[in-house]
């Protein structure tokens, strides 16, 4: 029986989403799958429309440092750059993050001062590098980094909600200096004290309404892992709507961000128990086609049954700060989604 380029594709796929999704994480398996994946993309161009080059490389990259290959790493990152990786801090970062964590925090300044020249008003350029810097333990460097983001952060408005992190890695930093906060960093607790909330949840997460002084309530809000998320926005366009979850098309990562962000209100608001559905589109598909909805709009009845039938597949939320994140980055939590977490 002759195998299409279909039946690989799907082939390829279910082994990249069980490599991804398996707990506890395989990195040899992730390496393997992935790179399956980069090696069909690159024998069959066709193979693209189901696989993002950039996405699979970025997380090949990710999966490479966390097996200390920092060389292959760095590598695959730089593939997934020319192939139109896209994000925020730029791409370039990353490169520069590989480097700090392999030890070659010397080959990493001038990437980050290039971007810096480019981008002088990305915050998350500015936090990152400042997170990076105060890991390996030069605060003075940190310090300059995370003083210059939480002025921008300041003086913007804070729309990436960034100036909760600034100021807690300040904080860390001027310590370890010997210093005692400064105005700065008065006028970064000031702002924050004088937040009054984040708006209303947005209708695509459809949570109940979380009540104080009720019992804990048990709730499953549907996400779509790094490996589906690219075909969920193929599939369903609404999903990069102005209010969607992936609105302007976000990457995964901003993605996975501005949902903690939601996470964290509804968690402050008084619901617990909080645990994250994550979508795989197949078995979504069948399910819908078995219980009759419209697979547009039926990921949060999809992410309750999950909870109610499956509920080892369920994430629980939030993860401890030093605990792998729940995105599945591979990073840890406070140095990733939690690093854009919610007031």
């Amino acid at each position: 029986m002759q195998v299409t380029l279909e039946d690989e594709i799907d082939r390829v796929d279910r082994k990249l989403s069980t490599a991804m999704a398996a707990r506890p994480r395989d990195t040899a398996a992730c390496i393997t799958a992935l790179e399956n994946a980069v090696a069909l993309v690159r024998a069959e161009p066709e193979a693209a429309e189901a696989f993002v080059p950039a996405e699979l490389l970025d997380l090949l990259a990710e999966e490479y440092e966390r097996a200390g290959r920092f060389d292959d790493a760095l590598a695959a990152m730089r593939e997934a750059i020319d192939a139109g990786r896209r994000g925020q801090p730029d791409g370039r970062c990353r490169l520069a993050e590989i480097l700090m964590r392999s030890g070659r925090a010397a080959d990493a300044r001038p990437i980050w001062a290039q971007v810096k020249a480019e981008t002088p008003d990305d915050v998350w350029l500015h936090n990152n590098a400042g997170l990076e810097y105060s890991a390996i333990g030069e605060h003075e460097t940190a310090l300059e980094w995370l003083t210059d983001g939480l002025r921008l952060a300041l003086n913007t408005g804070d729309p990436e909600r960034l100036v909760d992190q600034l100021v807690d890695l300040r904080a860390e930093s001027l310590t370890a200096l010997g210093r005692e906060p400064d105005q700065l960093q008065v006028r970064g607790r000031n702002h924050l004290a004088a937040e009054t909330g984040a708006a209303s949840t947005p209708s695509w997460l459809h949570p109940p309404t979380p009540t104080r002084g009720t019992e804990p309530m048990a709730v499953a809000w549907a996400w779509f892992p790094a490996t589906e998320y690219a075909q969920a926005l193929r599939r369903w366009p609404g999903l990069a709507e102005p209010g969607g979850p992936a609105a302007g098309g976000r990457d995964h990562a901003a993605y996975c961000r501005a949902m903690h962000a939601k996470l964290v209100e509804a968690a402050e608001a008084g619901m617990t128990s909080v645990h994250i559905a994550p979508i795989r589109i197949r078995p979504y598909l069948a399910w819908c086609a078995e219980h009759g909805h419209d697979p547009g709009d039926a990921r949060a009845t999809y992410a309750a049954d999950l909870a109610r039938t499956h509920p080892e597949q369920l994430i629980a939320w939030p993860p401890a700060r030093n605990a792998p994140c729940w995105c599945g980055s591979g990073r840890k939590h406070k140095r990733c989604c939690a690093a854009a977490r919610g007031r």
